[in-house]
C-alpha cells in the first residue's frame, strides 16, 4: 500500500516521529506526535459521548416516569408504546440530510445548536398541560436528536487514528447508553418523589450548559486527519523516507520542508513519488501519483452539494455497509426495546414498586455499560492490530451472546438471576456497539464519513423506534387474546413478558447479518484508504 508523504499534507518532519502540520483549519500549524495512539487526547471523545449520554438520558426519562405519567393522562399499553417510539420515527425526518450537514459543515456548530434545541424542548415536555401537547414536544424533540450522531461519529472517526477506534467509540457508545440508565433513574426516583415534570425540568439544564461546552471544547478537524496521521504514524514505524534526492539516494523524513499548499487539501502520494506541487490549477491524472493534485477537481466539482439520493447511492454501494447497518439497526430495536421496558418488567414480574425498579436497573445497566466498554475496547483494539476485520467478527459474536442472554433472561425465575443476565445483555451490546463503530469508520472513506454515519443512523432510528413499540403491541395483544382486554395482575405479567421475548428476534437476526459482513470488511477497507491515497478527501467548510 502507498505510504503518505509529509509533504504531501503540508506536513514538517520535525523528528522522526513527530510532524508539524494544520490540523484544525484556521488554528495554524499544530505539532503531532506520532508515538501517541490519541496525538489529541480524550478530551473531545468523552465530550461527544457527553452529548450521546444527554440524548439517550433525555429520552429514557420518559420511560422512568411512565408509571406517573400513566396515572396523569390515563394511556393503554399501545399508548406508551406509541408514546415512547413517535420522538423516534418523526427523527426520519431528519437523519438523512443530518448526514450531509456533517460532510458539508462545521460540526462543532451543529452539536451546540442541537443540543441547545434539546434543552429547550426538555423544558417544555416538563411545562405540557395535555397529552396532546407533550405528546407534540416530544415529537419535536424528536426531530433534533438525529442530528447529533452523524457528527459525534464524524468527528471521532476525523480524531482517532484507525488503532484507538475501538476505544474511541467504545468511550461515545458507553456514555451514550449510560445515559439509558441514569435517565431511567432521573425519571423514576424524581418523578415518584417530586412529580415527573420535575424530572424533565432536571434534564434540560445539563443539554443547556452541554451546548455551551461543546462549542469551546472540541474543535472542528481536517477532514480525514486521523487517516493521514495513521499512515504517517505507519510510514514512521516502517523507517518512512522520502522523495529521492537528485543523486538517487533516499533524504532523511526529518530534513523534508513543509510545502505550501490549500490548506483544505488532503493528498496521498507513495513514498517513492517525485516531489509535487499543489497548484489548484492543474491537472490530475491518477496514473501518476507525483502530478499536481487539485482536491475540488478530482472529487468532481459538484460532490459537496451531491444531491441527497447520490450520497445515500454511494455510500450502501459498500456491502460491509449494508450488512451492518443493517445488523446493527436489529441491534437497536432490541437493545432501545429492553431498556424502555425493563423498569415496567421488574416492577410486574418481580413485584418492585416504580422507585425500586428503576434504582435497580440504573445501576446494574451502567454496570454492564462499563464492563462492556472496556472489555470490548480492548479486545477490538488489539485484534485490530493483527486483522482489523476481526472487530466485525467480534461484534457479531457479542450480539449472538446478548441473544442467548436475552433468552435465559426470560425463562429464568428470581430476581437475582435476571439482574446477572441483565448485565451480561448490556456488556455484550456495549461491545458490539464499539466494534461496529470502528468498523463502520474503517469501511467509510473519510470524505463520506457524515453521510455514511447518517445513513446508518437512519436505520438505526428506524431500529429504535420499533423496539418499544413491538414489546408493548405484542403486551397487548396478549391482553386482549387471553385475558379479553382485561388489565388484571396476571394479564400485565403474561402481556409483558411476551413482549421481552420478542425482542430475542431482532437480536439473533442482527448477528447473523454482522457475521455476513466479515466476507467483504478487507476489500472494503482497502477502498476506503484507496480513496484517501487518490486524494479524494472533501474540504472541511464552515457553517454559513
Amino acid at each position: 500500500m502507498s505510504q503518505l508523504a509529509p509533504e504531501s499534507v503540508g506536513a514538517t518532519m520535525v523528528s522522526d516521529f513527530e510532524v508539524e502540520m494544520e490540523a484544525f483549519p484556521g488554528r495554524g500549524p499544530r505539532r503531532i506526535n506520532l508515538k501517541k495512539a490519541a496525538p489529541f487526547g480524550w478530551t473531545s471523545a468523552i465530550m461527544l459521548g457527553g452529548v450521546g449520554l444527554v440524548d439517550r438520558a433525555e429520552n429514557t426519562v420518559l420511560a422512568g416516569s411512565l408509571s406517573a405519567l400513566k396515572d396523569e393522562f390515563g394511556i393503554n399499553e399501545l399508548q406508551t408504546g406509541i408514546l415512547l417510539s413517535a420522538p423516534s420515527i418523526a427523527a426520519l425526518l431528519l437523519v438523512v440530510p443530518a448526514g450531509k450537514f456533517a460532510d458539508t459543515r462545521n460540526r462543532t456548530w451543529i452539536l451546540s445548536i442541537v443540543i441547545g434545541i434539546w434543552s429547550l424542548l426538555s423544558f417544555g415536555s416538563a411545562l405540557a398541560p395535555t397529552f396532546a401537547l407533550f405528546f407534540l414536544a416530544r415529537l419535536l424533540l424528536g426531530t433534533a436528536t438525529p442530528l447529533t450522531i452523524p457528527a459525534s461519529a464524524s468527528l471521532a472517526g476525523d480524531l482517532y487514528p484507525t488503532a484507538v477506534r475501538s476505544r474511541a467509540f467504545a468511550i461515545l457508545r458507553a456514555m451514550e447508553y449510560f445515559g439509558l440508565p441514569l435517565g431511567l433513574v432521573i425519571g423514576g426516583v424524581i418523578s415518584q418523589s417530586y412529580g415527573w415534570r420535575t424530572a424533565f425540568l432536571v434534564m434540560g439544564v445539563p443539554a443547556l450548559i452541554l451546548a455551551i461546552t461543546v462549542r469551546f471544547v472540541v474543535r472542528e478537524p481536517k477532514r480525514g486527519l486521523a487517516d493521514e496521521i495513521s499512515q504517517l504514524a505507519e510510514a514512521a514505524n516502517e523507517g518512512f523516507t522520502s522523495s529521492p534526492t537528485n543523486n538517487g539516494a533516499p533524504a532523511s523524513a526529518a530534513t523534508s520542508s513543509t510545502v505550501s499548499g490549500p490548506s483544505n487539501s488532503s493528498i496521498v502520494v507513495d513514498a517513492s513519488a517525485k516531489p509535487i506541487s499543489l497548484d489548484k490549477t492543474a491537472a490530475f491524472d491518477p496514473a501518476d501519483p507525483g502530478l499536481p493534485i487539485n482536491v475540488e477537481q478530482a472529487m468532481g466539482e459538484d460532490s459537496v452539494e451531491l444531491s441527497m439520493l447520490g450520497r445515500i447511492k454511494q455510500v450502501l454501494s459498500i456491502r460491509t455497509l449494508r450488512y451492518i447497518i443493517l445488523g446493527q439497526m436489529l441491534l437497536f430495536a432490541g437493545f432501545s426495546g429492553l431498556f424502555s421496558t425493563v423498569t415496567i418488567y421488574f416492577e410486574r414480574i418481580n413485584d418492585l414498586g416504580a422507585k425500586e425498579a428503576t434504582l435497580l436497573t440504573g445501576p446494574v445497566g451502567s454496570l454492564g455499560l462499563i464492563l462492556g466498554s472496556i472489555i470490548g475496547s480492548i479486545i477490538g483494539d488489539r485484534v485490530a492490530r493483527k486483522n482489523p476485520g476481526g472487530r466485525v467478527t467480534i461484534a457479531a459474536s457479542s450480539l449472538a451472546l446478548s441473544a442467548l442472554c436475552l433468552v435465559l433472561f426470560v425463562i429464568t425465575p428470581g430476581l437475582l438471576p435476571k439482574i446477572v443476565l441483565f448485565v451480561f445483555i448490556n456488556a455484550f451490546n456495549i461491545t458490539a456497539l464499539a466494534n461496529i463503530g470502528a468498523s463502520t469508520s474503517d469501511v467509510l472513506p473519510a470524505s463520506k464519513r457524515g453521510s455514511g454515519f447518517g445513513i446508518a443512523q437512519f436505520l438505526i432510528t428506524i431500529g429504535s423506534s420499533t423496539g418499544a413499540l413491538l414489546v408493548f403491541a405484542i403486551s397487548q395483544l396478549v391482553i386482549n387474546t387471553s385475558f379479553s382486554g382485561q388489565e388484571t395482575t396476571e394479564a400485565l405479567k403474561q402481556g409483558i413478558s411476551f413482549g421481552i421475548a420478542s425482542l430475542i428476534l431482532p437480536f439473533s437476526i442482527g448477528a447473523v447479518l454482522i457475521f455476513a459482513a466479515r466476507k467483504s470488511f478487507d476489500r472494503d477497507a482497502s477502498s476506503a484508504l484507496a480513496d484517501a491515497n487518490s486524494g479524494l478527501l472533501a474540504p472541511s467548510p464552515q457553517i454559513h
